[in-house]
């Protein structure tokens, strides 16, 4: 009677540990992205389950600086649920934008099918690289030198030049560079504007300061004007990641000014273009430089000049330390006018017609209309301009050329899954509870049998 209870019990636990165990768990095979530099990047999966996957979507990333939570979600297009799938989802840079080479991408698959059991892949990661170059890598404090044509002496120029900027531009503003900055020499302006979407005919390097990345076309013979456009994009870098809000506020003319300064004096050509406008009574407005660039390069050339001269004025007429203070209440998302006037005491109107009599220019004659804003062009013009070569006291700083991965842990095309992370985010709880019952049947065989000896020795 006994033996015919334990047996009963004994059924129940196997019956409860089957139910337990998952009948729907879903398996992946594949799990890759393809780069098609710079147009796409093509994300694909393979997985099956016993029941149909109902429902399946990315979610994917980048390393830039961004405001709150920066996931991408898409859904493959014309998805239909089955046991067996395989799908794939296409990211068209031309539509969203291009991303710098050097960066970072995540992605996992969120999957969920009929019985409700979700699963979300282990995050995978890759560095977007323009594979067509045998990159050479050469670092330095600051910096990560990545290029392909030149001598090695030609890359350690480059980045002694980019660390003495970085100096100068520390003395100028106290600010400094917060990350290792990735700058990608490619050997002409033509390659340089191959790889990337959107740049202007004329643009010769552009700054991704989210991404804490350059780009520059630098042929070896012309290493001069690549110096000076180290530092004009490096300073682009440093001033867009200091004051990085979710409010962007900082004038063009800020951000262009500075950048052009940390080169060192003004070119003639530029000197004398802001001299005719100024002869002309054409220059433009404060409020028009703080907005647009012009794509036209004489138009651009002339807000360059502009922009150089409003910094120099500034920092000559009231120092270093102000315009530090400026860049914080840019930094803090503060509108140009009211930052102005916390700082020097003045808005937008009121600078230009200190700048007018300091520049020697005619004074302004009536300001503009409150609210009135100029139409913008469709680029914004990041490009740097051709200046001197740099005259300055080298900062002795470590360069490598040529360095190792161990130098400079970013020089790889895939990064492999963290295992640690993959093992958490697959530890379905269905699965638990399916262990936990195999678990109470293997104890209840035991103790049967421990209980069933027992009765023979009686």
């Amino acid at each position: 009677m006994r033996t015919g209870r334990q047996l009963l019990i004994l059924i129940s636990l196997l019956t409860l540990s089957i139910a337990w165990t998952p009948q729907n768990v879903i398996t992946v095979q594949e799990n890759s992205a393809d780069i098609n530099f710079p147009e796409t990047i093509t994300f694909q999966l393979q997985a099956n389950s016993s029941t149909n996957i109902a429902s399946i979507h990315l979610e994917f990333g980048t390393d830039a600086l961004a405001c709150g939570e920066s996931v991408s979600r898409a859904i493959p297009e014309d998805y239909e649920p089955d046991t067996e799938i395989a799908v794939e989802w296409v990211w068209n840079l031309r539509r969203s934008g291009s991303v710098p080479p050097g960066t970072e991408i995540w992605w996992r698959w969120v999957l969920e099918n009929e019985e409700g059991e979700k699963i979300e892949t282990p995050i995978q990661r890759l560095i977007y690289l323009d594979d067509i170059f045998a990159w050479r890598t050469g670092v330095s404090e600051h910096l990560s030198l990545y290029w392909y044509e030149g001598s090695e002496q030609f890359a350690a120029s480059l980045l002694e030049a980019g660390e003495d900027a970085l100096a100068r531009l520390d003395q100028m503003t106290g600010v400094m560079v917060e990350k290792q900055v990735k700058i990608y020499i490619y050997a002409s302006s033509e390659d340089m504007q191959e790889a990337t979407l959107f740049a202007p005919g004329w643009s010769g390097g552009r700054a991704f300061p989210w991404n804490s990345a350059i780009i520059i076309g630098i042929a070896p013979s012309n290493l001069d004007w690549g110096m000076d456009t180290m530092a004009h994009e490096l300073a682009h870098v440093v001033i867009g990641q200091y004051t990085f809000s979710c409010v962007d506020s900082t004038p063009a003319w800020i951000s262009e000014g500075l950048a052009m300064v940390t080169e060192g004096d003004l070119e003639p050509y530029y000197q004398d273009i802001l001299q005719d406008a100024a002869d002309a009574d054409t220059l433009f407005s404060v409020r028009e430089v703080g907005q647009i660039f012009s794509a036209d390069p004489d138009l651009a050339s002339l807000s360059y000049a502009e922009s150089f001269s409003l910094v120099t004025y500034l920092l000559e007429a009231y120092g270093d330390e102000s315009m530090l203070q400026l860049l914080d209440h840019f930094k803090q998302g503060e509108s140009e006018d009211r930052a102005l006037e916390e700082v020097y005491g003045v808005d937008r109107d009121g600078l230009e017609m200190l700048w007018r009599v300091w520049l020697g220019a005619a004074p302004m004659q009536e300001p503009p209309e409150q609210g009135a804003t100029p139409t913008a062009t469709l680029y914004p013009t990041l490009a740097p301009i051709v200046g001197p070569s740099i005259q300055a006291s080298h900062t002795p700083v470590e360069i490598v050329v040529d360095a190792t991965p161990e130098q400079i842990n970013v020089n790889k095309e895939v990064i492999s899954q963290d295992e640690s992370q993959a093992a958490n985010e697959f530890l379905n709880p269905v699965l638990l509870v399916g262990l936990g019952g195999g678990l109470l049947l293997v104890l209840a065989v035991v103790l049967f049998l421990r209980r069933r000896r027992k009765n023979q020795d009686l």
